[in-house]
């Protein structure tokens, strides 16, 4: 597959590259990091400003209706800075579902505000010790909706969204998506630590209400939107990978350029340079298993091996460019006045996130084993 961009889209990536760069300096990034919301404001604002919010939004919602690729290219350079944005959670888990299943009514009431950046929006998509394909939060059939039960982990900006997008099981199988709103009767969110830093909650439902408008799709195709969701979500995770990856590469080869052992720079050893070597090649898997399953899903191709090997790489390549990263720096890798530990963090987040290496590569065996 040709994976040349068009003008169009280098001029995307290359002007998100400029704002995200702008925001990424290390004082910056340590302010927020020491704050109860890691979630840079100015730069999202930025994003909002220069139209790059609203890329993949329909036209008639205040959009520019490109897609999928286009969404990863931004990812790839949030990863690259490793700026706290809301861009993953609110377009990628939130907006587009809505985009391609939402009813009418959703998507004039979120739409327009995700594109000029004035709401957020993410979703739940991952439970302790569940396949996010089967979620064991439940929905309950009432007069006019659904009653949910349940308990999510790691939902992304829970408390500042608008809406966030809740997958559950139904009564007698079947799964659903419903919207539901963070400060609703009976949902309970707890900040938790993450890895990076990155503002998640424990979302607990406890009895909350929905409507039927608040379902996502339809309750019969249930199934179908989330497995598409999760397609998209896990992609997205592996184009910031790669961009942080990129990042993390570069750093530590400059460094290993500068810093001299008996006389000569340690680049020049050659444990170090095959280090940096693999690295390399890593780094090219995880952007081309990638790029691979974005295009794909921006055709609507199926895509499930593709997805499974892109997260495969994303995880498992991406821990040993971040583990290399911090070897080849020693002991300085550890200072937190020092960029590259952000970069190893990132990684390990991302690895972690929808599922890692190992649960991707046994999902493929698989697909491949059943032809």
């Amino acid at each position: 597959m040709d994976f040349s961009l068009t003008d169009e889209q280098s001029a995307i990536s290359e002007l998100a590259g400029k704002i995200l760069a702008d925001h990424g300096a290390l004082e910056r990034i340590k302010a927020l990091e020491d704050s109860t919301e890691c979630i840079d404001r100015d730069a999202w604002s930025k994003l909002a400003q220069a139209g790059l919010t609203s890329i993949a939004i329909p036209e008639e919602h205040g959009g520019a209706g490109a897609g999928f690729v286009e969404i990863c290219l931004v990812l790839e350079q949030i990863g690259k800075n490793v700026v706290h944005v809301p861009f993953l959670p609110t377009m990628v888990y939130g907006a587009l579902p809505i985009v391609r299943f939402g009813s009418a009514e959703q998507k004039s009431r979120l739409l327009p505000g995700v594109a000029d950046g004035s709401r957020l929006l993410t979703a739940a998509l991952a439970e302790i010790g569940a396949d996010p394909r089967e979620p064991t939060t439940a929905a309950t059939r009432t007069g006019g909706g659904y009653e949910l039960r349940g308990a999510k982990i790691g939902v992304p900006i829970a408390e500042q969204a608008t809406a966030i997008l809740v997958p559950a099981t139904l009564e007698g199988g079947g799964v659903a998506i419903f919207l539901v709103e963070p400060r609703a009767s009976g949902v309970t969110l707890e900040a938790q630590e993450t890895f990076n830093w990155e503002t998640q909650y424990k979302m607990t439902l406890d009895g909350v209400v929905v409507g039927e408008d608040a379902v996502v799709g339809s309750v019969d195709g249930g199934r179908g939107v989330l497995d598409w969701t999760l397609d998209r979500a896990r992609t997205a995770l592996c184009a910031v990978a790669f961009g942080v990856s990129q990042s993390a590469m570069r750093i530590t080869a400059e460094y290993a350029a500068e810093r001299k052992q008996f006389g000569k720079p340690i680049a020049t050893f050659q444990a170090v340079s095959q280090r940096l070597g693999d690295c390399f090649i890593d780094n090219e898997a995880i952007g081309l298993t990638m790029w691979q399953a974005a295009s794909r899903l921006a055709d609507e191709m199926p895509s499930q091996r593709e997805v499974a090997t892109a997260k495969f790489w994303a995880g498992d390549g991406g821990s040993r460019i971040g583990h290399a990263a911090l070897h080849v720096h020693g002991g300085i890798s550890i200072d937190v006045d020092y960029p590259i530990q952000r970069y190893f963090l990132w990684t390990k987040q991302i690895e972690y996130t929808l599922g890692a290496g190992t649960e991707h590569l046994r999902r493929l065996g698989a697909m491949i084993a059943d032809g």
